[in-house]
């Protein structure tokens, strides 16, 4: 594929694409599918969506529990990735609670808990989506960037890593791997990789029907239509940048998708050259989760 021109690699990946006959989205919440959703709609055979959470962890924003506000943002994401052409057949959840994990995560970042304590866990995690992916059997698995703006993506993102290494060894064939960057810095850098990855860039340009139908999804999720919404207003904000060659607006600039193939990755290293920028402003219940005090060690354990 080119890689000096994203948008031709997006060409010869289009004119690839019947070759995967089961290709897989793993997930760490629903509506992470979002960013990517016109590649959803593209993908043939028998596609499968398997999320990794519940996605209860925004419950307190509501009136309900965890696990209740997780059932809903279940079923939002079986109506999204149905749009898509993903029927309730082919989904799949492994219902880890969001709360729990960063309840972990941040006892570890205080050193309230060892990494000893902890790993237990995030193994048990680890070993679900590994045995997951061994089921379906995937031949292309598209996941979410290692990017160091939520650390459950990340820690997803090398969940299937290890999913993708396990598969290779027992079948002798490693399936095409692929990542999907969601946002870093809050959403300054959304739904792209940073300005100065090195990796290999894949963009799409989605037809107006397949936008129509990313809109629909984005309706799915009250969560995202809030969002979406901000999100217009930022592009209101900076106008002045069209003359730069910026999107006149936001569906503009979500009618293109980026990813691509999983480059050689070192997990020891943070994404960003402070560790303040990485997962800015993530905690629970008011303990930071950090990716040195906490993500590292728990990645690297996974990894080891």
């Amino acid at each position: 594929m080119s890689r000096s021109d994203p948008f031709r690699a997006g060409e010869q990946f289009m004119a690839q694409i019947s070759q995967f006959e089961r290709p897989l989205f793993l997930l760490a919440h629903h509506d992470d599918e979002i960013p990517t959703a016109g590649l959803l709609q593209r993908l043939q055979g028998d596609k499968r969506v398997l999320w990794v959470t519940n996605s209860d962890g925004l419950y307190f924003e509501s009136d309900k529990s965890p696990h209740d506000y997780g059932e809903i943002r279940k079923q939002e994401g079986v109506n999204s990735v149905a749009l898509a052409g993903v029927p309730q057949s082919s989904i799949g959840c492994l219902d880890v609670s969001e709360v729990e994990t960063y309840r972990w995560m941040s006892r570890v970042n205080s050193g309230d808990a060892s990494l000893g304590e902890a790993m237990p866990y995030f193994r048990n995690i680890r070993d679900r989506v590994i045995d997951a992916v061994l089921q379906v059997r995937p031949d292309a698995v598209f996941t979410l960037a290692w990017q160091g703006g939520h650390p459950e993506h990340d820690i997803t993102h090398v969940c299937a890593k290890l999913a993708v290494d396990r598969l290779a060894l027992e079948t002798g064939k490693r399936p095409a791997f692929y990542h999907m960057p969601a946002y870093e810095y809050m959403i300054l850098v959304a739904m792209r990789f940073h300005p100065l990855y090195k990796g290999q860039r894949i963009k799409l340009r989605l037809t107006q029907q397949e936008l129509d139908i990313k809109m629909a999804m984005i309706d799915e999720y009250p969560s995202q239509v809030k969002l979406f919404n901000d999100f217009r207003k930022v592009f209101k904000l900076v106008g002045m940048f069209k003359r730069l060659g910026a999107p006149p607006n936001a569906e503009a600039y979500i009618s293109v998708e980026e990813f691509g193939p999983v480059p050689l990755i070192n997990y020891s290293k943070n994404t960003h050259t402070f560790d303040y920028f990485t997962y800015m402003w993530e905690d629970f219940e008011g303990e930071p989760v950090t990716f040195n005090k906490a993500v590292k060690p728990i990645v690297m354990s996974l990894l080891g």
